[in-house]
């Protein structure tokens, strides 16, 4: 075996090591993350709202016409917006924005982010209550808009129901004391719209989407996951792994040994790719694209890197 073929056999066995140990942690019940907490981090990061937000005003007139008010670039999470670890609240996110120029200097709207993964016939009155405490008591007197995330199995639109819907038409026109917009993350958009994200938005995205349908997350997150090979060397790489992971563990917590990675030499091509195995084929593909790319800065003439080609491909096919 060639010294780069060795090189790139130990990196994926430290993959696969590191990737089986955070697999075993999630799965021994010594995460405590839940799916809300898989959206707080996910989204926490101002930039990545901004994404999430950008990404469904595409469809949604209402939300193209908050953004148009606003300095998205200013987006900034609220002082109340996490706990000291990171993945608690008041509400699942509070975020602030300027207003664009032309505003009122220094004005700026209050942004509440609500995640639910099933019905809630209760969220408006949650949300009334995240702004009463988040806003009213803290003598913020700013326009308040609230995104409610969904991602359940089921088609829902919490904005159909009419207000105090028990009492006579007159009173139907009594709004709450802020802006509800829905984003429906299971159902309002596809895959393609995706692929332009950056890679955490575009894993949790794409997890949210697909976490009810076994089959479809399985292809789906397949593609997605190879984003999460570049992440597990840096500390929120692999927070979001271990997110990810525990997210999985949520709806199927006995999957474990599905994603599981097995070492280099016993992964035999059986049709498909489990999530373990997409690391695998990724770590590989990226070791291969850096051998040939050595052999092109060394001088090595085009038809000795085509023979290369030729031979790597014949080993990986062994």
């Amino acid at each position: 075996m060639e010294e780069s073929e060795i090189f790139v056999e130990s990196a994926i066995r430290d993959i696969a090591h590191e990737f089986n140990v955070i697999v075993d942690s999630v799965n021994e019940g010594d995460s405590k993350f839940v799916h809300d907490r898989y959206f707080r981090f996910a989204f926490a990061k101002p930039s990545r709202m901004a994404e999430l937000l950008t990404l469904f005003s595409r469809h949604n007139p209402s939300l193209k016409a908050f953004l148009d008010t606003i300095d998205l670039a200013s987006l900034r999470g609220a002082s109340e917006n996490h706990s000291n670890d990171k993945h608690a609240g008041s509400a699942d996110l509070v975020f602030e924005a300027n207003l664009k120029n032309g505003g009122v200097a220094g004005l700026y709207v209050g942004i509440i982010a609500e995640h639910k993964s099933d019905e809630d016939d209760l969220v408006m009155n949650q949300i009334s209550e995240y702004y009463h405490h988040l806003f009213l008591e803290r003598k913020k007197d700013v326009p308040v808009v609230a995104f409610i995330v969904y991602n359940g199995e089921k088609g829902w639109d919490p904005l159909a129901d009419v207000h105090f819907a028990e009492y006579p038409e007159f009173y139907h026109d009594i709004g709450y004391p802020f802006k509800a917009i829905y984003l429906d993350v299971g159902h309002g958009i596809d895959d393609v719209e995706l692929k332009g994200l950056s890679p955490i938005t575009l894993v949790a995205l794409t997890a949210m989407k697909y976490i009810w349908d076994m089959e479809k997350f399985s292809v789906s997150f397949r593609e997605a996951a190879i984003h999460l090979l570049k992440m597990q060397n840096t500390e929120e790489g692999r927070d979001f792994i271990k997110q990810s992971l525990s997210y999985f563990f949520w709806k199927w917590p006995y999957k474990s040994e599905v994603i599981k990675m097995d070492r280099p030499e016993i992964i035999a091509n059986k049709g498909y790719e489990t999530f373990g195995e997409h690391f695998f084929n990724a770590g590989e593909a990226k070791g291969v694209s850096n051998a040939i790319s050595v052999f092109e800065k060394l001088g090595v003439s085009p038809e000795k890197i085509a023979e290369a080609k030729a031979m790597l491909a014949e080993l990986a096919n062994k």
